[in-house]
């Protein structure tokens, strides 16, 4: 029943898609299209900036994934397998940072982007993300680091390797559905994200795809077929990418989860 719920919002945004624009507002509504038409898929790949901003997207979100992968994956490990002085008060301080709400970051967070340079910077708005969930991240590989057998890094200690070697060259590959795991949170909420990226970015040439969609409603009225096409469009490398890491991603979860 949630499935059905789910995705009927998807299955009209497709029919709508391959209507004509009068019979998008048609009434009664038309369950099937007739004519049958593709012209609002080919209006929005050539016709408008939607192809440019879903790359943007792709950019900032992958960069964001990227860094707090790296970061995570070292500092998860450090939490996980080292005792020093304020061990605890530190991880219970990265929990107080997901509690803050992003809305109230906003404007601190414009200014110091504006102060080092990097508003309508992709880079920028990146950079933001990655701390954004950078300490969530850091408790999921923790959690799953904390499974990955003490003996791993006593025999890797033993045959000469320092710690950072036993790190990239033992634990980061076992640790691989934890990362994907960390890697997909942070790559799909990163490229749906809307308030930051209409805050940071305000030139056309960076925009990203969930503030670029907005151009479709216009004075004269909502664009409803080349609006449900865009959102198609973006939405699909976004779903694939996630399908095909999906098994990792569900593993990478799970594993700590009970005891």
């Amino acid at each position: 029943v949630f499935a059905i719920y789910a995705l009927f919002s998807v299955l009209w945004a497709l029919v709508t898609s391959l209507k004509r624009p009068g019979d998008t507002v048609s009434y009664p509504p038309q369950w099937v299209p007739n004519p049958l038409t593709f012209q609002n898929y080919v209006e929005v790949l050539t016709r408008t900036q939607v192809p440019h901003q879903l790359l943007n997207t792709l950019i900032a979100a992958g960069v964001a994934a990227l860094t707090v992968v790296v970061a995570s994956s070292l500092a998860g490990y450090g939490f996980s397998r080292f005792d020093f002085r304020g061990k605890n008060f530190l991880l219970i301080s990265l929990l107080g940072c997901v509690m803050v709400s992003g809305a109230t970051k906003v404007v601190p967070l414009y200014l110091m982007l504006y102060k080092v340079g990097l508003l309508n910077n992709l880079f920028g708005l990146a950079i933001v993300y990655a701390v954004e969930f950078i300490p969530i991240s850091v408790w999921l590989m923790k959690s799953y680091v904390d499974t990955v057998p003490m003996e791993l890094d006593e025999a890797a200690l033993v045959d000469g390797c320092s710690r950072l070697r036993t790190f990239v060259s033992v634990i980061f590959p076992v640790s691989i559905p934890g990362v994907i795991a960390v890697a997909l949170i942070t790559f799909v909420r990163s490229a749906q994200e809307f308030i930051y990226a209409a805050t940071f970015l305000t030139e056309t040439r960076v925009k990203t795809s969930p503030v670029g969609i907005y151009m479709f409603f216009t004075e004269l009225g909502v664009e409803w077929g080349q609006l449900t096409a865009a959102s198609l469009i973006i939405v699909f490398p976004i779903v694939l990418i996630f399908l095909l890491l999906q098994k990792w991603f569900v593993s990478g979860l799970t594993v700590g989860a009970v005891k």
